[in-house]
């Protein structure tokens, strides 16, 4: 950190005190911003702890602070009780600051949410799902326009037909009702597809959306192709994403019971990446 002159946030009085000493035995003076916990409850120097902090701060020569930052529980919720005593605390943090004769230049706490649904934002921002294109809510989207990122793509590799009755992946989870015709597609919760998503996700193939039926293997799922006209191994099938988010990240986490975001952190890296500048 000190050698690549990295600038680090402190969370905690214990850390304060570390680096000042370590910024003594080096007699080099370092920057920090100071993360205040204003309710959150995650990482951050406790309200009470804030006076010993600036105690600290008023009498060495080794460390400046630079920036105060917090993080909030629920941006995406701007007039929740939680969210108006987060800004409050902040705000009570920076006045005592200033009282103290301390005023660091960076100030931040609006993540995607905060960036999206609050007034004020500070003079940096911290995004983070909107980065990849994903709402962290779903009434986001009446107020900014964003583009997903990534697109994951695959193939369909085996094609069976099913007679009614018959059974499909483990479980077995899937029945057929009638004649079907299933394309099994080579990603699986190994690769980070969720495995919640079995018989309620979809994937966007010639242009119309498929249901995935069956549970997801490791390495593979099954795509319900019975409605389409002469399907084909080597098809390309969209997972996530597409150009025009044919396949939503967040209604896709939706349908598997989680948030859009651990999907994009959960996509495995056996999957091939390729980059484009579009």
């Amino acid at each position: 950190m000190f050698e690549l002159e990295i600038t680090p946030v402190v969370t905690s009085f214990e850390s304060l005190e570390w680096l000042e000493e370590e910024a003594k035995k080096r007699q080099q003076k370092v920057a920090f911003h100071l993360k205040v916990d204003t309710g959150m409850h995650r990482f951050g120097v406790k309200i009470e702890d804030l006076p010993i902090c600036i105690e600290k701060l008023r009498n060495t020569d080794f460390l400046s602070l630079t920036g105060l930052m917090t993080h909030l529980s629920c941006s995406e919720k701007p007039d929740s009780e939680l969210t108006q005593l987060q800004l409050t605390n902040f705000k009570k943090t920076l006045e005592l600051l200033k009282q103290n004769n301390l005023n660091p230049t960076f100030i931040h706490f609006a993540n995607s949410g905060g960036i999206i649904f609050l007034s004020e934002k500070g003079n940096l921002v911290r995004p983070g799902v909107s980065l990849y294109g994903g709402y962290p809510d779903l009434s986001a989207r009446d107020k900014i326009k964003l583009y997903p990122v990534m697109t994951l793509r695959s193939r369909i590799v085996e094609l069976k037909r099913l007679r009614k009755g018959d059974y499909a992946g483990y479980g077995p989870t899937f029945k057929a009702e009638r004649e079907t015709l299933l394309g099994v597609v080579p990603v699986g919760y190994g690769d980070g597809y969720l495995r919640s998503l079995g018989n309620k996700g979809f994937v966007f193939f010639r242009n119309r959306r498929v249901k995935v039926v069956g549970t997801i293997s490791m390495k593979a799922l099954y795509v319900d192709l019975t409605e389409v006209e002469s399907p084909q191994v080597g098809e390309e099938v969209i997972l996530l994403g597409g150009k025009n988010r044919e396949v939503p990240a967040e209604e896709l986490a939706a349908l598997g019971g989680t948030i859009c975001y651990e999907f994009f952190c959960s996509l495995g890296r056996s999957i091939p990446r390729e980059y484009r500048q579009d």
